[in-house]
């Protein structure tokens, strides 16, 4: 319960804030100024190509790790639960685990475990783009604020990234592939009053069920759609962007909206309004100087309107 109403505490204070700082007549001016004739079809465009990769990086992952599912069934347990994002985002990953384990018995840990492993690729193509835009921004001096510590950042993901690839490829991975095994069976034999500790720690252990089955040709696979997918985060952004007639430099937009989009699927917003303007606010306005706090805002608002209409349209005709 508490986590549900953290994301709701967070978004009001945020529109109180904004309330408080900036003309919310300007911006809707803004906004009635907006050039939306090729926005808009380009946005349609971008949620069907994103639905599409979500169907085959994470729905692929349950079918390679979990059950076998058909390329109709990948895109129902991916799209479908768009729709749920306009009460609050988390719900769809509730969704997926439920269908899967309702439908296809498939259990929740394991389906969590597959969506953990796709997200920690998803992030490996955000860590991408920021990495590029960060070496770039260093070489040239081009914003301040983006400086050595943000490259020793994205060093230590790496790091941690790659040590995770060589371990599930090391000879450790078979016997630990099998202890995990082993453990969710024993698992099933266990009676609920059995220890209450070991049974948590049971669980936890199945969340590393797909890293410990992962090959290199499934990470490859799976990152190179996310990166496609960015890529179509990263050109709607700057698209909207354009369409209100704010600029924007190329090494702030590879390490600002990558970051700004990853904010509408954590816990700081309600359906893509609160966390996303704020931090829209911080680097596009206090960073990179593009244009008036109402002008950022107004863009922030627009993407996200646009975002929520069209996933929840797609959502609902899958």
């Amino acid at each position: 319960m508490l986590n549900q109403l953290i994301p709701w505490v967070i978004t009001i204070f945020i529109f109180i804030w904004l309330y408080s700082t900036i003309d919310f007549r300007q911006i809707f001016k803004i906004l009635g100024q907006a050039q939306l004739s090729y926005f808009i079809p380009f946005m349609v465009g971008f949620v069907i190509l994103l639905g599409v990769i979500d169907s085959f990086t994470f729905g692929q992952a349950y079918s390679w790790f979990c059950t076998h599912l058909t390329a109709y069934e990948r895109l129902e347990v991916r799209i479908a639960p768009y729709i749920f994002q306009v009460i609050f985002a988390q719900l769809a990953d509730v969704f997926v685990l439920l269908y899967l384990w309702r439908k296809k018995g498939v259990h929740p840990t394991h389906a969590l475990s597959s969506t953990i492993w796709t997200m920690v690729n998803d992030y490996a193509a955000f860590a991408t783009m920021i990495t590029i835009a960060v070496i770039y921004n260093i070489k040239y001096k081009l914003i301040p604020q983006i400086n050595i510590y943000w490259l020793m950042a994205v060093i230590i993901f790496w790091l941690l990234y790659f040590l995770n690839l060589i371990f599930w490829h090391s000879s450790l991975q078979p016997r630990i592939a099998a202890r995990i095994e082993r453990s969710h069976k024993e698992k099933l034999g266990k009676r609920e009053s059995d220890n209450l500790l070991l049974r948590m720690m049971g669980e936890i252990i199945q969340l590393l069920r797909t890293f410990s089955m992962a090959r290199w040709y499934h990470y490859l696979f799976v990152y190179g759609l996310r990166i496609l997918a960015l890529t179509g985060v990263l050109v709607s952004n700057c698209v909207a962007l354009k369409s209100l007639g704010i600029n924007i430099s190329v090494s702030l937009a590879l390490v600002a909206i990558p970051i700004i989009n990853l904010s509408y699927f954590l816990p700081i917003n309600i359906a893509g309004f609160g966390g996303p303007q704020a931090i829209s606010i911080l680097f596009l306005y206090e960073i990179g100087h593009c244009g008036s706090k109402e002008q950022i805002v107004a863009y922030s608002l627009l993407w996200s309107t646009s975002f929520l209409i069209c996933r929840f349209f797609f959502g609902l005709v899958s």
